[in-house]
Formats: structure tokens, sequence, C-alpha cells
């Protein structure tokens, strides 16, 4: 048996439920789970995510869970709970010979026959946000982006059942507890930095198919068609799961909220606009209205901020520093550099 399972808190249970729908529509014999992290409201029945199962995070077992959820917000505590998932899966059915995370905000398009082949010879496997390159200021703005919040995007993550993918699961399990702050430019991105340096401990596959996780960061190497039915990945690889990464209903002419990305319009990106009309869609007509604005109850007040005086300091020298011309940056990078030399001697 092969589960897929993706995490969430109530508000994006919508997403959830189409993400799951589409993998059905195409992979029938998987088993969908939705992990809850996060507690229900009476309101939002079983009919809502029904024919998936559902497994809130309480019921998984975290041994020091609380302090997960005292110490993290709600994005970090619903990605540090992410190897716990994996664990718990395996775990509780010895038939599931393996176990595939997809972000939420994820639509499935075709057949994983492939990946499934891929994990009977793999432990694990993961897929960069992009597979080639180019000069242009784009590319570059989203190497720079890797080196800061992880090569591999973890809005993917496949595994298979063995003693190795169960080392992998404890040794990212042990960071997560205490490290899995966003906090980019500090050795910390949640789950997904980590992942980095799993290829240096474990036999990691990078899966390099362009038909896979397709998002705006990868846009720049991968022009999407329309034939037969089917979507194509520059006209030759079959598009098998879209990431709508920071896409909002709400905002149905943006492709992504994230003001700081650089990111093509549907003016310039015609092929894209009909897949994510259809998205839209998918989520209006599985409740994304009736849900969206649930109040996250896990926690009742927000965690205090990982935040510094120095990190807040950082952070804004750092974006003045993007807006000047290069002729000025070397001299303020000194000054800048001095001014965190400063704090840290605070």
């Amino acid at each position: 048996m092969i589960t897929v399972f993706t995490l969430c808190s109530a508000n994006y249970l919508a997403h959830a439920k189409t993400l799951g729908d589409s993998l059905k529509e195409h992979n029938p014999d998987y088993h969908f789970v939705i992990g809850v992290v996060d507690r229900l409201p009476v309101e939002i029945r079983p009919s809502f995510w029904h024919p998936h199962e559902l497994i809130q995070v309480e019921d998984v077992g975290i041994n020091g869970f609380t302090e997960m959820v005292h110490r993290y917000d709600v994005v970090e505590l619903n990605t540090a709970v992410k190897p716990f998932y994996f664990e718990y899966l395996y775990r509780r059915a010895s038939s599931t010979e393996s176990v595939i995370y997809l972000d939420p905000d994820i639509l499935v398009f075709a057949s994983f026959g492939r990946l499934a082949e891929l994990l009977r010879a793999h432990h694990i496997i993961v897929t960069p946000h992009s597979c080639t390159f180019d000069n242009s200021d784009t590319a570059i703005y989203y190497e720079q982006g890797m080196l800061g919040m992880g090569i591999y995007n973890l809005g993917f993550i496949a595994t298979s059942r063995s003693e190795v993918t169960t080392a992998f699961l404890h040794w990212w399990q042990y960071r997560l507890r205490e490290h899995c702050y966003r906090s980019s430019g500090d050795g910390n991105f949640v789950d997904q930095l980590w992942i980095t340096l799993a290829p240096l401990y474990f036999p990691v596959h990078v899966e390099k198919n362009l038909g896979y996780n397709v998002c705006y960061w990868n846009h720049f190497e991968r022009q999407l068609s329309h034939k037969g039915g089917r979507y194509l990945v520059n006209g030759e690889h079959e598009l098998v799961f879209y990431h709508f990464s920071s896409y909002s209903p709400d905002e149905p002419e943006k492709i992504t909220v994230r003001t700081k990305s650089i990111t093509s319009s549907f003016v310039e990106r015609p092929d894209l606009r009909p897949l994510y009309d259809d998205y839209r869609g998918r989520l209006l007509a599985r409740g994304y209205s009736s849900v969206k604005s649930v109040p996250y109850a896990l926690r009742r007040k927000p965690p205090k901020s990982n935040a510094t005086s120095r990190t807040a300091v950082r952070d804004s020298l750092r974006m003045l520093l993007r807006k000047l011309p290069r002729s000025f940056q070397g001299p303020l990078k000194r000054v800048a550099q001095f001014v965190l030399n400063s704090f840290k001697a605070i």
C-alpha cells in the first residue's frame, strides 16, 4: 500500500480535500491522509473531508509536542511534525510500503506510477526548486533563494519503508523538535533547509523530472501546453503535480501573493491561466470560502517571535542593499557588518 499525506491547519482543509480528490482521480488505489495540526471546530463535520482519512496531530503521539506548540508559530509547527507523521504512518500499518508527503496547495494531474517504480529502488526522493539554470536575473534570484532556504522544495518528499528511511526520519525529528524556525539567513528555514544536508548522510535520490513540483520559482525553465486532455511541460514531460504555493483564490489575478518574489503575470504566461482558473474553481467547490477564516485553535496566543533585534536590523539592511546600485553596496556592506557585530557584543 502507498499512503500519501498532507499537513494543514483547519483553515486549509479545502486545499487538502482538493489535493486528495485530485490524487485519487489519477491514483485510485492510493490511501490519502489529511494531518490536521490544529483542533477542529465542531462546525466542521467529517463529511467535509470524506472520503479521505483525517488524523489530528495530538493522536500521533509526538514526544515533547506540548513544548513544540509553545515554541513554534503555525507554519513552523505544521512543518516540524512532518517526519513524525511519516513514522506514525509506517508504524501503524505493516502493509504500508511507501509514504509520500505533498503540501496541501498541490494538485495532482497524472499517475504516480513512475514515482512508485522509483520508490522500489530508492529510500528517499526529493525534488530541487529548479533543475536547470540560465544567467537571467530571475534564475539568479531563485538560486540565491535556494542558498538561503534549501536546494530542495519540501512541498514534496517521498520515502519507502527501510532501515535507512527510519534512520533518516529519526535524524530529521531530532532537529525539528527545537530547530524548525522561519529565519532564513541564520541557518534555519523550517524543515526544508535541513534536507540540504540529508544527501551527505543518507542515500537520497534527486528527481529532476520537469513534470514534478512545478511552481512559480521554476517557471523560467518550464512552459506548459495542453494536448490530448493532459498538460505537458516543455512539450515532452507530462505534468504530474503542480504546486500553487502562495496562491490566493481571493486574488485570482496574481500567480502568487508573495510580493517579494520575481514572478511573471498571466499576461506574460497565458499558458498558466487555465491551470489556475481550474484550481480556483476546485477550491471554491470544496468549501474554501467556509473554512478560510477558521482561527488556529491549537494555541490561543502566538508564541514570542524568534526574531531578535539583531535579525530585525539585519533584515532591514539587506532590504536596503537590494535597492541600491551595486557601486554603493561595497562600502555599505562593511557598515552593515559593523552594526551587526556591535549587536553581537551587546
